[in-house]
Protein backbone atom coordinates (compact mmCIF):
# COMPACT_ATOMS: atom_id res chain seq x y z
CA UNK A 1 0.00 0.00 0.00
CA UNK A 2 2.95 2.52 0.36
CA UNK A 3 2.11 3.20 -3.53
CA UNK A 4 -1.06 4.66 -2.69
CA UNK A 5 -0.13 5.88 0.64
CA UNK A 6 -2.01 9.23 0.03
CA UNK A 7 -5.11 8.00 -1.50
CA UNK A 8 -8.07 7.19 0.67
CA UNK A 9 -8.26 4.01 0.78
CA UNK A 10 -11.32 0.81 1.81
CA UNK A 11 -9.91 -2.74 2.35
CA UNK A 12 -13.75 -4.29 2.44
CA UNK A 13 -14.50 -7.69 2.68
CA UNK A 14 -16.99 -10.06 3.93
CA UNK A 15 -16.79 -11.53 7.65
CA UNK A 16 -13.66 -14.24 8.28
CA UNK A 17 -11.84 -13.19 5.45
CA UNK A 18 -9.13 -11.76 7.36
CA UNK A 19 -9.66 -8.13 7.45
CA UNK A 20 -9.06 -7.65 11.04
CA UNK A 21 -5.67 -9.59 10.55
CA UNK A 22 -4.25 -7.29 7.75
CA UNK A 23 -5.75 -4.30 10.33
CA UNK A 24 -3.15 -5.55 12.79
CA UNK A 25 -0.38 -5.44 10.35
CA UNK A 26 -0.96 -1.88 9.03
CA UNK A 27 -0.26 0.86 12.49
CA UNK A 28 -1.94 3.53 10.31
CA UNK A 29 -5.15 1.45 9.30
CA UNK A 30 -8.48 2.00 11.55
CA UNK A 31 -11.91 -0.02 11.78
CA UNK A 32 -14.77 1.35 9.08
CA UNK A 33 -16.83 1.92 12.57
CA UNK A 34 -14.77 3.56 14.27
CA UNK A 35 -14.77 6.59 11.68
CA UNK A 36 -18.54 6.75 12.11
CA UNK A 37 -20.08 9.33 14.73
CA UNK A 38 -21.74 6.69 17.76
CA UNK A 39 -25.28 4.83 16.60
CA UNK A 40 -28.26 5.73 18.43
CA UNK A 41 -29.22 2.65 20.20
CA UNK A 42 -31.99 2.03 17.62
CA UNK A 43 -29.03 2.06 15.15
CA UNK A 44 -27.09 -0.25 17.10
CA UNK A 45 -29.72 -2.37 17.68
CA UNK A 46 -30.45 -3.05 13.65
CA UNK A 47 -26.40 -2.96 12.74
CA UNK A 48 -26.06 -5.46 15.13
CA UNK A 49 -29.64 -7.42 15.25
CA UNK A 50 -31.35 -7.27 12.28
CA UNK A 51 -31.27 -10.07 9.87
CA UNK A 52 -28.97 -9.43 6.96
CA UNK A 53 -31.58 -8.59 3.98
CA UNK A 54 -31.20 -6.66 0.68
CA UNK A 55 -32.82 -3.47 2.71
CA UNK A 56 -31.17 -4.14 5.59
CA UNK A 57 -27.93 -3.94 4.22
CA UNK A 58 -28.63 -1.13 1.52
CA UNK A 59 -29.57 0.92 5.26
CA UNK A 60 -26.54 0.54 6.59
CA UNK A 61 -24.86 0.82 3.51
CA UNK A 62 -26.46 4.23 3.35
CA UNK A 63 -25.76 5.30 7.17
CA UNK A 64 -21.93 4.32 6.62
CA UNK A 65 -21.67 6.45 3.38
CA UNK A 66 -23.16 9.21 5.40
CA UNK A 67 -21.26 9.67 8.63
CA UNK A 68 -18.16 7.47 7.95
CA UNK A 69 -15.32 9.33 6.14
CA UNK A 70 -12.20 7.61 5.58
CA UNK A 71 -8.86 9.78 5.16
CA UNK A 72 -6.08 9.71 2.89
CA UNK A 73 -3.06 7.79 4.53
CA UNK A 74 -5.16 6.05 7.15
CA UNK A 75 -7.30 2.39 5.37
CA UNK A 76 -10.94 1.87 6.65
CA UNK A 77 -11.30 -1.54 6.87
CA UNK A 78 -14.78 -3.22 6.96
CA UNK A 79 -17.82 -4.17 5.08
CA UNK A 80 -19.09 -1.17 3.30
CA UNK A 81 -17.10 1.48 1.42
CA UNK A 82 -16.52 4.59 3.44
CA UNK A 83 -17.44 7.96 2.20
CA UNK A 84 -14.66 9.60 0.11
CA UNK A 85 -13.00 6.39 -0.81
CA UNK A 86 -10.71 6.68 -3.81
CA UNK A 87 -9.75 3.36 -4.06
CA UNK A 88 -10.38 -0.08 -2.83
CA UNK A 89 -9.02 -2.89 -1.46
CA UNK A 90 -11.13 -6.17 -2.05
CA UNK A 91 -10.20 -9.25 -0.31
CA UNK A 92 -11.22 -12.72 -1.82
CA UNK A 93 -11.62 -15.79 -0.54
CA UNK A 94 -12.36 -19.13 -2.20
CA UNK A 95 -15.39 -20.49 -0.40
CA UNK A 96 -13.35 -23.58 1.41
CA UNK A 97 -11.06 -21.47 3.27
CA UNK A 98 -14.33 -19.35 4.27
CA UNK A 99 -16.33 -22.29 4.89
CA UNK A 100 -13.18 -23.60 7.62
CA UNK A 101 -13.06 -19.52 9.03
CA UNK A 102 -16.81 -19.27 9.48
CA UNK A 103 -17.25 -22.57 11.16
CA UNK A 104 -13.80 -21.27 13.44
CA UNK A 105 -15.74 -18.35 14.69
CA UNK A 106 -19.76 -19.86 14.56
CA UNK A 107 -20.45 -18.00 11.90
CA UNK A 108 -23.29 -19.00 9.54
CA UNK A 109 -21.87 -19.59 5.85
CA UNK A 110 -24.59 -18.56 4.33
CA UNK A 111 -24.65 -15.31 6.59
CA UNK A 112 -20.53 -15.12 5.44
CA UNK A 113 -21.53 -15.80 1.37
CA UNK A 114 -24.78 -13.31 1.54
CA UNK A 115 -22.62 -10.83 2.86
CA UNK A 116 -20.17 -11.23 0.26
CA UNK A 117 -22.45 -11.10 -2.85
CA UNK A 118 -23.70 -7.81 -1.17
CA UNK A 119 -19.92 -6.64 -1.01
CA UNK A 120 -19.52 -7.66 -4.86
CA UNK A 121 -22.26 -5.74 -5.79
CA UNK A 122 -21.35 -2.59 -4.01
CA UNK A 123 -17.40 -2.21 -5.00
CA UNK A 124 -18.82 -3.08 -8.93
CA UNK A 125 -21.73 -0.47 -8.78
CA UNK A 126 -18.62 1.90 -7.23
CA UNK A 127 -16.82 2.65 -10.32
CA UNK A 128 -13.83 3.29 -7.69
CA UNK A 129 -10.32 1.89 -8.62
CA UNK A 130 -10.09 -1.56 -7.20
CA UNK A 131 -7.28 -4.00 -6.28
CA UNK A 132 -8.22 -7.29 -5.66
CA UNK A 133 -6.55 -9.42 -3.12
CA UNK A 134 -7.11 -13.31 -2.37
CA UNK A 135 -6.40 -14.56 0.65
CA UNK A 136 -4.79 -17.78 1.39
CA UNK A 137 -4.56 -19.93 4.00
Amino acid sequence: MTKNRDKKITVIGTTCVGKSTFLRNIPEGIELRKLAPPFTDTEKDFYYHAPLTKENNDTMRVLVAQRAFVKAGQPAFGTAIANGTELIVYLTIDDELLKKRVADRKVSFEYAKTMQGFIEEEVKNSGLPMITIAVRE
